[in-house]
């Protein structure tokens, strides 16, 4: 039983926070008490430097808000631009260079609130992402034959019909429209890029082609998970695990994949890279994706879970200020958080395996009026 229940939960726990994945949520509920920074545990003892670096990059989006204007129009919490814009000013005209100035930063700033669920539990779920790597080509060969798609041409018009489907467009449908713009030698980690909404190529001319998503063609996202027990996959107990199946078993492996009718489109990213729902770029265990319907981007984390046990490395407490800057169709709720991991081995299995409980803070200017009950649909 542990089993089935953990293959429903594979696809989440190495989720992304790409916005196709569509599904319906009932209200949420957040709670806020108010607390002193001594009360968090861990926090003198963490890296704030790269945090307020984070945070920089946030300003960014941050500081192209309107005058008077909120500071998300997704949710109410945060209050108004302005608050956070005569932060973002001051960080930029002070040269910090320290740990400890960068912690002294923020509790200048900021007044940091413990999250509760609508049922005062302060425990919640905390997964991850990251960027996968494939191998491609810029041309179609024996070796790299699966194409990765370019939005075709009025892409809103053509969502959800049945030659836009996952399994229409594995068997040709967009095929001849020029829309192919590089092509991997892996079926099964092209699919799992679907599912993550970027990654890296490398190429066989040794560049790096970094691949973001620009689409998605209209079916609901659906988990293929729940459906390797139907086949008897054995020994399947991560996202990796699914990977490395698919590519051994690649005929059951397309029914498998086919079971989920959602399809990505791609573009390419010049500069760093993956771009997150704020429009900047991640950055590697400091950024993390959050329900936008209650936070705004760009707001201080403070996560407080557990790095997994995984094949080459053991369960330790993970405690560290992350920055809100992605989002995603499955990371709802009062404390729920997906860690971007960045890429490589390591950033890979801690993305795959990553599903565990934690508790979560939230730092807000300290001008601004936090309630301590908030709800949204």
């Amino acid at each position: 039983m542990k089993k089935i229940l953990l293959l429903f939960l594979l696809l989440a726990i190495c989720s992304c926070s790409s916005e196709y994945k569509k599904r319906r949520y009932s209200v949420r509920e957040a709670r806020f008490a108010k607390v002193e920074y001594h009360e968090i545990l861990g926090w003198n003892a963490d890296h704030h430097l790269v945090s307020l670096n984070t945070f920089a990059n946030s300003c960014k989006a941050i500081m192209q808000k309107k005058g008077g204007s909120a500071i998300s129009g997704l949710t109410s919490l945060g209050g108004k631009a302005d608050s956070w814009k005569v932060i973002c000013e001051n960080l930029q005209k002070n040269k910090i260079t320290t740990n400890t100035e960068a912690r002294k930063f923020f509790e200048r700033w900021f007044t940091p609130y413990k999250v509760l669920d609508s049922q005062n539990s302060a425990l919640g779920k905390f997964t991850g992402y990251y960027e996968i790597e494939l191998n491609g080509h810029i041309q179609k060969t024996n070796k790299y034959k699966y194409p990765v798609y370019a939005p075709p041409p009025n892409l809103t018009e053509h969502k959800g019909r049945s030659h836009l489907s996952h399994t229409a467009i594995n068997n040709g449908s967009l095929r001849g429209k020029n829309l192919e713009f590089v092509w991997v030698d892996n079926h099964a980690k092209l699919k799992f890029m679907h599912i993550q909404g970027s990654g890296r190529i490398k190429l066989a001319t040794g560049q790096l082609m970094r691949v973001g998503y620009a689409g998605q063609n209209g079916f609901e996202y659906k988990s293929i998970g729940p459906y390797f027990k139907e086949y008897n996959a054995k020994n399947v107990n991560s996202a990796l695990d699914m990977m490395e199946w698919i590519e051994r078993n690649p005929k059951i492996g397309k029914k498998i994949m086919g079971k989920n009718q959602s399809y990505v489109f791609f573009r390419k990213i010049d500069g760093p890279g993956p771009i997150g729902a704020q429009g900047i770029a991640l950055t590697p265990e400091r950024s993390v994706a959050i329900d936008r319907g209650i936070y705004p981007y760009g707001t201080p984390t403070w996560v407080d879970t557990y790095l997994p046990s995984t094949r080459n490395y053991l369960q330790r407490h993970y405690r560290r200020l992350l920055i809100a800057q992605d989002t995603g169709g499955a990371i709802k709720g009062a404390i729920r958080g997906d860690i971007f991991f960045g890429h490589g081995s390591r950033a890979e299995e801690m993305a795959c395996y990553l599903n565990k409980k934690g508790k979560m803070y939230v730092l807000f200017p300290k001008n601004v009026n936090v309630p301590s009950f908030y709800r949204t649909s």
